[in-house]
């Protein structure tokens, strides 16, 4: 029993630090997906504004065109 006893223990050891790295490592993934979604947001914001401006020059365009 005892010899049982010394092999569960550093078993068992490794299995409560192997889920602490879990939870460090979901959490840094985490923090990784925000700023994923921030950048695809900022990326978003500068085509919408790049379209409006397109269609600002456009316009421009056009009504020099008119001229």
């Amino acid at each position: 029993m005892r010899k049982l006893s010394m092999f569960l223990l550093p078993v068992f050891c490794i299995t409560i630090m192997s889920c602490g790295d879990t939870k460090k490592e979901e959490k840094e993934l985490e923090e990784s997906l925000d700023k994923i979604e921030a950048v695809e947001r900022e990326i978003d914001q500068t085509t919408e504004a790049l379209d409006q401006k397109a269609e600002e020059v456009e316009s421009a365009l056009q009504e020099l065109d008119n001229l």
